[in-house]
């Protein structure tokens, strides 16, 4: 059993459960907002956590913001947090996710998913995790 905060810590960890990427929401640089026609991308996702749910009220969901390589260090772990909340806002707002059962982090561009230097769209990108069996002991 771990806390939220250890799998938010270890990659490890949050490798050990599968990630969902919503292929048609990226940002644009710099940006942290998501206009009207990128939000109905996370319909399905919505969908799917709303059905783990109504089975387990505990569920609990990791939200990871991320960045492309471009600007600081610092500059890009703030905007991937505000990723991350975006996301969570949007899934709470419009989708009626409880916030209680959502976590959010961002992890700047430590986790690339095209390793380049320059500005790629592809990297600047929310992955969702089911993290709840890390957290939580399995009943028998």
């Amino acid at each position: 059993i771990y806390t939220i905060e250890d799998v938010k810590r270890s990659a490890r960890l949050r490798d050990s459960v599968r990630r969902v990427e919503v292929g048609s929401l990226t940002f644009d640089t710099g940006a942290a907002t998501i206009s009207r026609s990128k939000g109905g991308a996370l319909s399905k996702v919505a969908n799917a956590m709303l059905k783990l749910l109504d089975k387990n009220p505990g569920e609990v969901f990791l939200i990871e913001g991320h960045t492309d390589a471009v600007g600081s260090d610092i500059s890009n772990l703030r905007l991937s947090d505000l990723r991350a909340a975006t996301v969570a806002r949007i899934l709470t707002d419009f989708y009626n996710i409880p916030p209680e059962n959502l976590a959010t982090q961002g992890y700047g561009e430590r986790y690339l998913k095209i390793r380049t230097e320059a500005a790629e769209r592809e990297n600047r990108r929310v992955t969702i995790r089911r993290i709840t069996p890390l957290i939580t002991v399995a009943s028998n």
